[in-house]
């Protein structure tokens, strides 16, 4: 398409003034930086989910720890002698 092809613009109605455009138009998002976006989107999400897990699986371990510690510190009962 070359500048010749455009399509004039159009003249402004009756209730918009002359320095402004007839309507707003919407910032338009070409599908490529879209799908990028989406992509990003996805990444922030599971590297969010991620470090939870990390998190989750840290508090298991020490409350794993944590109760194990008590009963290795118990020796155990003692067997009698054998003759």
């Amino acid at each position: 398409m070359t500048d010749n092809d455009a399509q004039p613009a159009a003249a402004p109605g009756p209730d918009v003034p002359e320095g402004k455009p007839a309507k707003a138009h919407e910032h338009f998002v070409s599908p490529g930086a879209e799908s990028t976006r989406e992509l990003r989107e996805m990444a922030r999400r599971r590297r969010e989910a991620e470090e939870k897990l990390q998190h989750h699986l840290q508090e298991a371990h020490h409350l794993h720890d944590a109760r194990e510690k008590p009963a290795a510190g118990k020796s155990a009962p003692e067997k009698p002698p054998a003759d």
